[in-house]
């Protein structure tokens, strides 16, 4: 056969469509072609960092919201809370001079059973000595008035 023959038969097709198509569907898995990613390739971790940034700003909006409600909430009730407070000395400033001037009173008081106390105890130890000369004083008395009889 010449050249210009073979053209002409592989341009005239002699095969069955049906057939055609069965075998197509046998061997498309192996012409797939896959192609494997390659960790080290530096565009995917490039597209990862774009996604993770993308769902950070996303999440950093949601959340920012709720921090700022709740820093004004904490702002109104520490407001709150000041204005309580001073209300509260202010109308219990009285009882407070007045417990300061009890406390003043007590420290006295304290002081001076303190000094009394020391003076009552020295002269309870004077009285024991003085007690026990007393005693050994009559002891030798006693001693020589029987020695005279």
């Amino acid at each position: 056969m010449n050249e210009t023959a073979k053209q002409e038969d592989i341009l005239e097709s002699t095969t069955d469509a049906a057939e055609w198509s069965l075998e197509v569907e046998r061997v498309l898995p192996q012409l797939k072609v896959t192609i494997r990613t390659d960790n080290k390739d530096w565009r995917i971790h490039v597209d990862q960092m774009h996604q993770h940034k993308s769902g950070i700003e996303s999440a950093l909006k949601e959340t920012k919201g709720f921090l700022d409600k709740l820093h004004n909430e904490i702002t109104r009730t520490l407001e709150k809370i000041g204005s309580r407070e001073k209300y509260i000395n202010n109308q219990l400033e009285n009882l407070v001079q007045e417990y300061r001037a009890a406390q003043a009173q007590l420290s006295e008081a304290k002081e001076r059973y303190q000094q009394g106390n020391g003076g009552v105890t020295e002269r309870t130890r004077l009285l024991s000595e003085v007690m026990e000369e007393l005693e050994l004083g009559k002891t030798r008395n006693g001693r020589k008035g029987q020695q005279h009889d």
